[in-house]
């Protein structure tokens, strides 16, 4: 029976002296192979999750969920809350997983600890008509649309504010 969300949700360390991020950082290690296969739809994820997430979990900038266990997560979400931006970074649900409100589950909870009631967020193009609905039903609004944000000649749809094209969020 998978966990909760947020049981599974470490506390955000109070300062960058905190202790608490240490087990995240771990867990974040166990939940890569699982989210490795996302390089395919966003080329540079490898080195993002490694040289930008990890750093921000032991800062406490950054922060995971997800359900399920660590070796077989059925959903995974990565935040960012720093410098005045409160983002989801990274929403994935296991494809056997999707059609049980799990993904609106996952982004309830993102919006939650974001402290944030549309944080910025962002879905390609191919996954548009699936997450339409679900943005529409948390008072999502589309705000852009960029051409090669990610992956040349593909269309991010941009919710909830502006997101220069950069690899860097």
């Amino acid at each position: 029976m998978p966990m909760s969300l947020t049981a599974n949700a470490l506390p955000l360390p109070a300062g960058p002296n905190e202790t608490t991020a240490g087990p995240l950082v771990r867990e974040a290690e166990k939940l890569w192979p699982t989210l490795s296969h996302l390089e395919g739809t966003y080329p540079g994820f490898t080195s993002w999750y490694w040289n930008k997430v990890m750093p921000g979990l032991s800062r406490g900038t950054r922060h995971l969920l997800w359900e399920g266990s660590l070796d077989a997560p059925s959903a995974v979400a990565i935040l960012k809350r720093e410098g005045g931006e409160s983002k989801i970074c990274t929403a994935w649900v296991a494809e056997s997983e999707r059609k049980r409100n799990l993904g609106r589950r996952m982004l309830e909870e993102s919006i939650d600890w974001l402290g944030e009631a549309r944080p910025l967020f962002t879905v390609p193009a191919e996954r548009y008509a699936e997450f339409e609905p679900l943005m529409r039903r948390l008072g999502f609004v589309e705000t852009a649309r960029i051409e090669s944000l990610y992956r040349p000649g593909v269309v991010e749809h941009v919710f909830n504010g502006s997101l220069a094209p950069s690899l860097n969020t």
